[in-house]
């Protein structure tokens, strides 16, 4: 009752969908966000081995401010970069590492330039686990502060754990990376990064829920879940 006349109220404000906090205003306003979002995000990660806490800070941003409406979205953002910063550049560097050695040990092991080498199938089994791991280790590193060791080790129980989502994760950011590279390259870079993100905390904030802890009595998170 107390909803249906809050929403009766709404509906007669001046403007309407219109009005400063009507409906139009309001998606115009997330939209430029994300965008302002996207554009922190590639720029921090020009330098490469940033992309991990660029990637993180998005989450988290789009996560507190573009969802819960907390904060500003490129101040969180600059916040959390500078909090993730030095781990996620680690974090960056051993996956690249580790990802590279499994590529080209695949490559040999097909070629059958090392005959004491295990098979491929070995390697493309490695490499689907990882690319799960992967999927949860910076949003992990976003909200939680944990040692390398403990992110990592949390990111795989979460990608078997839900594992659905990690599928859907994976296939969600295939077809992003297609539709970048050889659909509309240019203008899908202004903003489909932001809303892919803004689409995987629908997926990843469920796993990251499922093992945050809960709030002392009295005491509110921004992270809490949503009533």
């Amino acid at each position: 009752m107390e909803r249906a006349m809050k929403k009766t109220a709404k509906n007669k404000r001046p403007g309407g969908m219109l009005a400063y906090d009507g409906r139009i205003i309001g998606f115009l306003n997330k939209a430029g966000e994300i965008i302002l979002l996207n554009m922190a995000f590639l720029l921090c990660c020009l330098p490469v081995v940033t992309v991990g806490p660029a990637f993180s800070s998005l989450y988290y941003a789009t996560m507190k401010s573009i969802r819960r409406e907390r904060g500003y979205p490129v101040r969180e953002f600059l916040a959390s970069m500078k909090r993730t910063l030095g781990k996620g550049i680690l974090l960056t560097l051993v996956s690249a590492v580790w990802l590279g050695l499994l590529y080209f040990g695949r490559y040999y092991a097909r070629t059958g330039q090392w005959k004491l080498s295990p098979g491929a199938g070995l390697y493309d089994a490695f490499l689907i686990v990882s690319c799960c791991v992967l999927v949860y280790i910076f949003p992990v590193l976003s909200r939680f502060e944990m040692g390398l060791k403990e992110i990592l080790k949390l990111s795989f129980i979460m990608s078997i754990r839900f594992l659905p989502f990690t599928v859907l994760s994976i296939a969600g950011l295939a077809a992003v990376v297609l539709l970048m590279v050889y659909v509309l390259p240019v203008p899908c870079i202004l903003f489909v990064p932001g809303l892919w993100c803004l689409a995987q905390t629908f997926l990843t904030e469920r796993a990251l829920q499922a093992y945050t802890p809960e709030a002392e009595p009295g005491e509110e998170q921004w992270f809490d879940k949503e009533r």
